[in-house]
């Protein structure tokens, strides 16, 4: 199974939520701090935006200069937007032959952040993805509470197998 760049961001901050990807398990869909990230996403960078699909896997947001950048509605989890560009500079080298440099955008914020495919990050994207390959067709989730779970709409799902 192919790892999209939102199993892989989702990982990141919940191995949990991997499981539900694959299956289309969707109500997250409907969470209010998706849709302000929508509103973010939509509304800033509009006369830059070229949003480009790649084998269905990558949704690049846009490109400023030479760079490949992402467009984060904040830094709140910073690391996880840091391996998502990584994951996508990652894909465009190793499956279609292009290398790129990254840039994080949190227009919000007024903050951006350069990110470059170095040889520790690619082996740690690796890592990465060979730790979620058995998530994806896993029974059960992972049983393990984080700081997330309290507030996150799939955690109904998640612990109905384990209550």
């Amino acid at each position: 199974m192919k790892i999209t760049t939102t199993i892989f961001h989702s990982y990141q901050i919940c191995p949990c939520e991997v499981r539900f990807c694959p299956q289309n398990v969707g109500s997250y869909m409907e969470s209010s701090y998706l849709a302000l990230g929508r509103l973010v996403h939509e509304t800033s960078y509009q006369r830059s935006r070229k949003e480009i699909f790649v084998d269905q896997l990558l949704k690049i947001d846009l490109f400023r200069g030479e760079l490949l950048a992402e467009v984060k509605k904040s830094s709140r989890h910073i690391e996880a937007a840091r391996l998502q560009l990584a994951y996508y500079l990652y894909y465009l080298k190793h499956e279609k032959g292009l290398e790129f440099e990254g840039i994080l955008l949190f227009p919000k914020e007024r903050k951006t952040e350069k990110v470059q495919l170095t040889p520790e990050l690619e082996e740690k994207i690796e890592l990465l993805l060979d730790e979620m390959r058995p998530l994806l067709i896993a029974d059960k989730p992972p049983a393990k509470c984080i700081k997330y779970c309290r507030t996150c709409s799939f955690r109904d799902y998640c612990w109905s197998d384990f209550e």
